[in-house]
């Protein structure tokens, strides 16, 4: 059964139309369903055109919704999905939005990546093993990682990891040369760099220190004395003991042992 449309009120908050159905006010849409609907006072609706103009409103306010979210940034497809998943509840209205939103070249995941990849190259110090964790978690699929992964390959990692050396370096210096060197690389790796991109740098790097060294194998040597020397060890078990432990930290067994020979 046909209801008629009353009365168009025009709310406070501009863009928004109050709709009155037989003398009472029914349910609000935007100025975009009202005039592609082309809603006038009087008008026979049927119960089919309402249930459409509900659904072109939610899709409408779905829409901005999500225009307003890539506002601030570029996104990707399964970033805006499920942000609008958090706001609404219609989960076919939402596939809707996010297909308009690609047609009109808002939503493109190959642009995002190969974006996303430019950013990190400028604001970050990671590697294209973190990058491409990243992208998968934001949805992108392998196919749209490896058209990106180009961007990544195009650019100068050498410079960047030529800054990037001397801060571990610095950052591990109180560590025996051996462990020193370690982790740096372990820390290369969990920024997203692999072997092949730093390991030459690596090797021309001169790590000896032979006085710091010294100083760190002395002071690591009257720590773990002691330590040793309220045991019940023998002062042979003693040496024994602290040269086991000096070696694993990563100190030369020949250096322990010039070291001990002076205690």
């Amino acid at each position: 059964m046909s209801k008629i449309l009353t009365k168009i009120q025009a709310q406070k908050k501009a863009g928004r139309f109050n709709l009155f159905i037989d003398g009472k006010y029914s349910f609000s849409v935007s100025e975009t369903v009202l005039v592609n609907n082309n809603l006038y006072k009087g008008q026979e609706l049927s119960e089919t055109l309402l249930s459409k103009l509900i659904d072109a409103d939610q899709f409408s306010k779905i829409y901005q919704k999500a225009l307003n979210y890539l506002s601030y940034q570029m996104r990707s497809e399964k970033e805006v999905t499920d942000y609008l998943k958090k706001e609404f509840s219609d989960i076919l209205l939402i596939a809707e939005v996010v297909e308009k939103l690609k047609t009109n070249k808002l939503l493109d995941d190959t642009n995002f990546a190969m974006s996303y990849v430019r950013t990190m190259l400028n604001i970050s110090d990671k590697g294209f093993t973190v990058i491409k964790k990243n992208l998968r978690a934001k949805g992108i699929s392998e196919q749209n990682i490896e058209k990106a992964k180009v961007e990544y390959e195009q650019a100068e990692m050498t410079d960047k990891l030529e800054l990037l050396l001397p801060k571990l370096i610095h950052q591990y210096r109180n560590y025996p040369k051996i462990i020193r060197i370690q982790k740096v690389k372990q820390r290369l790796i969990s920024k997203g760099f692999v072997t092949e991109e730093f390991e030459n740098l690596l090797t021309n790097i001169d790590f000896e220190d032979e006085e710091h060294e010294t100083e760190l194998l002395l002071d690591a040597l009257d720590k773990l004395w002691n330590k040793f020397s309220k045991s019940q060890l023998s002062a042979s078990q003693k040496k024994i003991k602290i040269k086991q432990t000096l070696y694993r930290k990563g100190f030369a067994l020949d250096k322990i042992n010039s070291a001990l020979e002076k205690k």
